[in-house]
């Protein structure tokens, strides 16, 4: 069957007493619309046969649709910990033995005075980090007394120290480490990666982010926005607790039916809204955003339901203990999210910088 559609022909929109002009228009009115969801399958597992010939032709047919990486990799999908406001990278794999040489002495002449957010320091004396470094595993990497668990698996790490940042507040900070930018608007690095690759999954958001806070975080939901790219790519946030997506689930006694007719003809609706404004992208978001809300009625409850993991799998994740409970639990979600075809979950972990690191450091 093949599926390649005349743009000129489907720009147009046929109405409902005129006959179909073209296969797509004849297939998004089937059924009150029902039928564009078996074009959007049959999209779908025609873009997946085509990754495995190296065919590209209906890529973009599903903005979210899987593509394949223009690299050879092994890595499928991105669980990204965030620890905002974390420990300084001086107390943990960064030793400056300089820095400890100059220790109560003031900052080298050669060096500029540094601007904080609160303006330019002055010339007070220097401080070594109080921790103590050893090297590691074969590739010996310095990993400070802090980190005794992870100096035992740190052949597993990639330790970049080329890395290197100008933002000198909370929110330009984090949207720098997000987008690459201090200031906002740039789409981040989970909508680039939604854009590029696309989801496995169908029936859940491409791109989820957790917080372990309920206070938002710095920047707010501008730090997983798309910037200038298309809406269809942006983070979706899940809240905390037993309803990580509001209204879900629908009421007792509504007919599933019912709420199927309601979307087909609020779709219908769109489609000819959209069928003279070719490349709204705000719209086909919304479009888009319909069909998933519908199918994640089904999916997103049972991925976000933890009550059948057993008790060895949550102690392992610190889910039995208060003090890493809202964390343990972000990362069992995000294993589980993965493992249902999302391809990036990122969890800010002190989200709103509960872990800002001004006083009572250690």
């Amino acid at each position: 069957m093949d599926l390649r559609i005349d743009e000129n022909v489907a720009a147009v929109a046929a109405r409902h007493h005129e006959c179909a002009r073209s296969r797509r228009d004849f297939l998004a009115r089937a059924g009150g619309g029902f039928g564009s969801l078996a074009l959007w399958s049959l999209l779908g597992r025609e873009l997946k046969a085509s990754q495995a010939t190296g065919a590209a032709e209906l890529s973009a047919s599903n903005p979210l649709s899987a593509k394949a990486s223009p690299f050879p990799a092994k890595a499928k999908s991105v669980i990204w910990c965030f620890l905002d406001g974390g420990p300084s990278h001086l107390d943990l794999f960064d030793p400056k033995p300089t820095l400890g040489k100059l220790a109560g002495k003031p900052l080298p002449g050669s060096f500029a005075r540094p601007m904080t957010a609160m303006g330019k320091t002055a010339f007070t004396p220097l401080m070594a980090s109080p921790r103590r470094f050893r090297q590691y595993g074969q590739a010996g990497t310095w990993v400070s007394d802090l980190y005794p668990e992870i100096a035992s698996c740190v052949d597993d790490m990639a330790v970049i120290r080329s890395c290197w940042a100008d933002g000198l507040t909370h929110v330009g900070s984090v949207c720098e480490m997000n987008t690459g930018s201090i200031l906002m608007g740039r789409p981040c690095v989970g909508s680039w990666v939604l854009y590029g690759l696309g989801s496995f999954s169908e029936n859940l958001p491409g791109y989820v982010v957790l917080t372990d806070y309920p206070e938002e975080t710095p920047g707010g939901n501008r730090q997983w926005s798309t910037g200038f790219m298309p809406s269809t790519y942006q983070g979706t946030k899940f809240r905390a607790g037993a309803t990580p997506i509001l209204n879900v689930t629908p009421p007792a006694g509504y007919a599933t039916e019912r709420e199927r007719a309601k979307i087909d003809f609020l779709q219908e609706l769109n489609r000819n809204h959209l069928a003279s404004r070719a490349g709204d992208a705000e719209l086909e978001a919304r479009i888009a955003a319909y069909e998933l809300a519908y199918r994640m009625q089904t999916a997103a409850p049972e991925a976000t339901d933890i009550s059948g993991e057993t008790a060895q799998t949550l102690a392992m994740y610190g889910v039995d203990q208060t003090s890493t409970a809202a964390n343990g639990r972000n990362c069992l979600l995000a294993r589980r999210l993965v493992e249902r075809g999302v391809r990036f979950v990122q969890l800010y972990m002190g989200s709103g910088s509960k872990w800002d690191a001004h006083s009572d450091v250690d």
